[in-house]
């Protein structure tokens, strides 16, 4: 993480702060390191993840929110079938443009093993820069699209058992506001 010095930044008028152009201003994180299941009920909708979120209040319209998020889960099937993306709000974040039936996300380096849906977990690493252009406060939301229902463990396999082959880990998302 980028340290802020008293010397990057310079006072507004309203008592705020205005970033140098390109500095981290703030981190907002939120970091999982429990177990936890969420179900996809409807397959081919996208939903945001229970308790994955991060609250930031950018500094200035300019400020880019550079979004990322970490995700270690199982799949309870069709690994192969899972798009990962941000929600700002209630607005999707990710690809654009015509998608047809396309899924559209982010999902940058899904790594997953589809022929175990047991004990060998998934893991998803996905960035995103967002320019909000507000300088209310803003949820951001991790968002996950299925073909079809499912169960995503989250942090920790399906089976879960207390035995070597069943892994555990941490899950995380985070907001950097940089100055724009």
């Amino acid at each position: 993480m980028s340290k802020l010095f008293v010397d990057e930044i310079q006072p507004k008028t309203t008592g705020g702060i205005i970033g140098v152009k390109g500095h981290v201003l703030q981190v907002k994180y939120f970091q999982l390191t429990t177990p936890q299941t969420e179900s996809v009920s409807i397959g081919d909708t996208d939903m945001a993840v229970t308790n994955f979120n991060v609250i930031i209040t950018p500094n200035s319209t300019s400020s880019i929110i550079k979004l990322e998020a970490n995700i270690m889960y199982e799949s309870a099937n069709a690994p192969q079938d899972t798009m990962w993306f941000f929600y700002r709000n209630t607005t999707k974040l990710g690809a654009t443009g015509n998608l047809g039936s396309r899924k559209g996300g982010i999902s940058s380096g899904v790594i997953s093993y589809r022929d175990n849906n047991a004990s060998t977990p998934e893991f998803a690493t996905l960035a995103y820069f967002d320019q909000p252009q507000t300088t209310s406060a803003i949820t951001y939301k991790l968002g996950v699209i299925t073909s079809a229902s499912n169960s995503l463990f989250i942090n920790r396999t399906v089976s879960d058992l207390n035995s070597g082959g069943y892994e555990r880990g941490v899950s995380l998302i985070s907001a950097t506001e940089i100055g724009g």
